[in-house]
C-alpha cells in the first residue's frame, strides 16, 4: 500500500502469488484438513398415511384443585390426528412414558416413527441423543425422530392438539384428584376423536380416518441378528465400548449391555450401528467418535 500511495512504478502481484511465495518460504503454517462429517441429521419423515409417524410429548404441567401438579402425556397419529393416549401423572418419568407407550402399542400396534422433542425421557446426551426409552423403541423396530431444538412447529400437528387441550382445561375442567382428572382426559379423548370435525381432514373426525397399525405387537422385545461384514461388540458399564487395540470410547449410558456393530467405511471410518440404525462413526486415526446427530 505504501508503494501505491507514493506513486512508485510497481506492479502488485496477485494475492494467490503472494500466498505461494509465503508458503514456499515457510511463512504460512499448514492448515489441518477438517474431516468430513459422514452424514447429516436426517430430515423429518414426510407424512402420507396412518401409523407412519406418531408424536409424543408432555403438554405442560398445571395444578389440580388439590394444588397437586398434573403432567398430561399425549400421543397422536400425525396423519389422522387421532389422539391415542392422554394420561395424567404427578411427574414426568421414563417408566410412566414407557407404560403409556406399551399400552398403546399393545392396543393399536407399532408406528414406523415416534417423533418427539429433545427433552427427557425422550432424548439423552450420548451419541444420537439416545435415551433408554429410545433404545427400547429401536429394539421394537420404531425409529425415534427428534425435532430441532427451539422448533416446536416441526411437531405442529401435535402442538395444535395441545392448544385445543389447553383451551378445554381452561374452561373449568380441572378437578380435585388425579383419578377425577383422568376420567375427564378419557372423555376428552373420546370427544376429540369421534365428535369434533377437523378442518385438515375436510370436516371428518380423526376416528373416521384412523385405523390400527398392521404391525401388531405381542409385548415381547424381539432378538436382533447383525448381518455379516462387521464386528459385533457388547457395550460395557456406563456406556463404554472396549475394542481392544482399537481403543476405548464412550458411546451412551443408554446402550449399556447392548450389542452394537462396527462396519468399516471409507476414509478411515467405521459406522457404529445399533439394530440396523447408524448412530455415529468411529475414527480409527484419532480413536474418537464422530457424531452425526
Amino acid at each position: 500500500m505504501w508503494l501505491l500511495n507514493h506513486h512508485v512504478d510497481f506492479t502488485v502481484p496477485a494475492a494467490s502469488t503472494v500466498g505461494d511465495i509465503l508458503k514456499r518460504e515457510g511463512l504460512v503454517p499448514d492448515r489441518k484438513r477438517k474431516r468430513r462429517t459422514p452424514g447429516n441429521r436426517r430430515p423429518l419423515t414426510s407424512i402420507s398415511e396412518n401409523n407412519q409417524v406418531w408424536s409424543a410429548d408432555f403438554k405442560g404441567k398445571f395444578r389440580l384443585l388439590s394444588r397437586e401438579y398434573c403432567h398430561p402425556f399425549t400421543l397422536t397419529d400425525n396423519h389422522s390426528r387421532y389422539l391415542l393416549s392422554c394420561r395424567g401423572t404427578d411427574r414426568e418419568s421414563e417408566p410412566f412414558v414407557r407404560h403409556c407407550l406399551t399400552e398403546a402399542f399393545l392396543e393399536y400396534g407399532l408406528p414406523d416413527v415416534l417423533r418427539t422433542d429433545n427433552g427427557q425421557p425422550f432424548a439423552g446426551t450420548g451419541i444420537a441423543g439416545l435415551s433408554r426409552l429410545a433404545v427400547w423403541l429401536i429394539k421394537l423396530g420404531v425409529r425415534p425422530e427428534r425435532i430441532r431444538r427451539g422448533h416446536p412447529e416441526e411437531n405442529g400437528r401435535h402442538e395444535r392438539m395441545h392448544r385445543s387441550l389447553k383451551s378445554a382445561l381452561a374452561q373449568g375442567n380441572t378437578f380435585m384428584t388425579m383419578e377425577e382428572q383422568q376420567r375427564w382426559f378419557s372423555d376428552y379423548r373420546e370427544e376429540f376423536n369421534y365428535e369434533r370435525p377437523h378442518e385438515a381432514l375436510a370436516g371428518a373426525t380423526p376416528g373416521t380416518v384412523w385405523h390400527p397399525s398392521k404391525r401388531q405387537w405381542d409385548g415381547r422385545v424381539p432378538d436382533y441378528a447383525y448381518p455379516s461384514g462387521g464386528t459385533v461388540y457388547r457395550v460395557k458399564s456406563r456406556g463404554t465400548l472396549y475394542m481392544g487395540k482399537k481403543g476405548t470410547v464412550f458411546l451412551s449410558e443408554a446402550l449399556t449391555d447392548e450389542y452394537i456393530m462396527l462396519e468399516e467405511q471409507d476414509d478411515g471410518l467405521e459406522a457404529i450401528i445399533f439394530n440396523g440404525i447408524t448412530l455415529a462413526y468411529y475414527d480409527r486415526k484419532t480413536q474418537s467418535v464422530v457424531r452425526i446427530d
